[in-house]
């Protein structure tokens, strides 16, 4: 049984992924967020517990950066818990 402790808002925005400061050049789209993290769709060859940074470029709003921790690994992407609580809130992506 999959427990959440936050609504998911399913969402279509383009992303940069870093690992240990490097960049992966790879086609990066956050598919859904809530306020303790986001779905990150990614061929990147991470790991459960790597800490990433997430550059967020939505359309029509100033660049952003996540910092988080990856905590689920699943095909084509990975479940991301960002570092600080309700990071989405300052974001109007709608």
């Amino acid at each position: 049984m999959e427990r959440r402790w936050h609504h998911r808002c399913e969402i279509d925005i383009p992303a940069t992924l870093a690992v240990n400061g490097k960049h992966f050049r790879t086609h990066c789209r956050i598919r859904n967020f809530s306020a303790g993290g986001l779905f990150l769709e990614t061929v990147a060859p991470l790991e459960r517990h790597q800490f990433v940074r997430v550059h967020i470029h939505p359309h029509g709003v100033s660049p952003r950066i996540i910092d988080g921790m990856v905590i689920h690994v699943a095909d084509g992407g990975v479940g991301i818990e960002a570092e600080t609580r309700f990071w989405s809130q300052a974001l109007n992506w709608r």
